[in-house]
């Protein structure tokens, strides 16, 4: 049998029974074997297996995972997002489209925060959503803009998928974090720019609160608010990120000092407690071996998917296309598209960077400027129907909004990450602009 046919056999038969809505990582581990059985006849393909487990726990690369999961979970549950949103609600308010830039500004913040996309999207429904909504936002609008401004997590460091990107590929996952933030900040001002240019076009979409609710504030006051709720968060952003990019400490250091921050935090808001602590630590030990598993199982089937010469038929498929790198890696982020319409972020990342990545370096494409379009391609799958978990995230906070009506909320924001990689693609120091100042 040809290595074509192979490869299309284990395509379809992963598509098929992951359409059947089985878990990702039972499919990936579960065919890994049984392909590596069926196609090698050898049982000692578990050996596979057993090696994806072990790096997996000596890459040293992967213990800021579970300290960044945590830091994010302690700042969802000290009140932090809550007091940020009650400050922006007032200052940003008035605008015509406020409470929409509020909470692109927020989720940022809290992407930076957190690093997690879950939490972003989930903290933001129950405070943003409900409050635009009462005051008559445009349901597409103000769903899409929760979904979109939640995601940016999977890109703003210390974004978990960096982290993994940077294990995979073996690059600097200071530099990752570094060029993550000049594209994130790129994206988050895009999407500011939108929403508050479509309220002025379309009143009805994005009303201001009304000047009395504004009014009950003195500026004095309105600065306290600002003082009270952005600075300690900031604070806490700068020391873990400014503490990486200047190579005072390592990922794995400013993680365990992230920590550490988001507990002072708590305490500061008076709401750190063992209730709160102990289902911190369950949610980050729920979110980590999720991941961790999903790792292992998708090491495997790739090593087998490698192993039977898929990675040979992917390359000459992309590579046949032309002999122009541009066409080249559009072809190659058309596909990451196609796979983030089935797969979640981590399925996407951990079977496309050992497919995609030697392809691209081959072309002579800077390595960690193409992580981030990499990045950015995922943050697109987030938001991509049918498989779209920032809309899964959301439709359990609005059962009563149809799904389809979710979906059309996200495609604007959809085009907008494509016009965020397209500017990135012109101007690359949008991206490398703080890696390459970086020892």
């Amino acid at each position: 049998m040809s290595t074509t046919t192979i490869v299309i056999i284990m395509m379809v038969v992963f598509i098929s029974i992951l359409l059947l809505g089985h878990p990702l990582s039972w499919i990936l581990g579960g065919l890994g074997v049984i392909f590596g059985v069926f196609f090698w006849g050898d049982l000692n393909v578990l050996n596979i297996f057993t090696r994806a487990v072990y790096k997996v726990v000596t890459t040293s690369s992967y213990v800021c995972i579970p300290l960044f999961i945590f830091m994010g979970a302690l700042l969802e549950k000290s009140g932090s997002a809550d007091k940020l949103f009650d400050s922006l609600y007032i200052v940003f308010g008035r605008l015509k489209g406020g409470l929409a830039l509020a909470t692109v500004v927020i989720s940022a913040l809290m992407g930076a925060a957190t690093g997690i996309i879950g939490a972003s999207i989930s903290i933001m429904a129950m405070l943003a959503l409900p409050t635009m909504l009462k005051h008559r936002y445009e349901e597409k609008l103000a769903c899409g803009t929760v979904m979109a401004a939640g995601s940016l997590g999977t890109l703003i460091p210390p974004s978990v998928i960096l982290v993994i990107y940077g294990s995979l590929s073996n690059l600097s996952i200071a530099k990752l974090f570094a060029g993550g933030m000049g594209a994130g900040i790129c994206l988050a001002a895009i999407y500011s720019i939108y929403v508050v240019v479509l309220s002025y076009i379309k009143p009805s979409y994005g009303p201001p609160i009304s000047k009395e609710e504004s009014q009950k504030y003195s500026a004095g006051q309105k600065a306290a608010m600002i003082l009270v709720s952005v600075v300690p968060t900031l604070s806490l952003i700068l020391l873990v990120l400014g503490s990486i990019l200047l190579g005072a400490a390592t990922p794995n250091e400013a993680s365990a000092l992230g920590c550490v921050g988001a507990m002072i935090i708590a305490i500061m808001y008076k709401n750190f407690n063992w209730k709160m602590f102990k289902e911190s630590c369950f949610s980050t030990m729920k979110t980590t071996s999720m991941i961790m598993w999903i790792i292992v199982c998708a090491t495997m089937f790739t090593s087998i998917f490698i192993g039977l010469g898929g990675d040979k038929v992917i390359a000459d498929m992309v590579v046949g296309v032309g002999e122009n790198k541009w066409v080249i890696l559009s072809v190659i982020l058309v596909l990451l598209v196609a796979m983030g319409m089935l797969l979640d972020s981590y399925g996407v990342l951990l079977i496309g960077v050992p497919l995609f990545t030697p392809i691209v370096y081959s072309l002579g494409f800077d390595p960690i400027w193409f992580g981030i379009i990499f990045t950015l391609m995922i943050q697109v799958s987030v938001l991509s129907p049918p498989v779209a978990y920032a809309v899964f995230y959301m439709k359990g906070f609005v059962p009563h909004i149809p799904i389809g009506k979710l979906y059309w909320a996200v495609i604007p924001f959809m085009a907008m990450q494509i016009i965020c990689i397209i500017l990135c693609c012109i101007f690359p120091d949008i991206i490398m602009f703080l890696p390459n100042r970086m020892q």
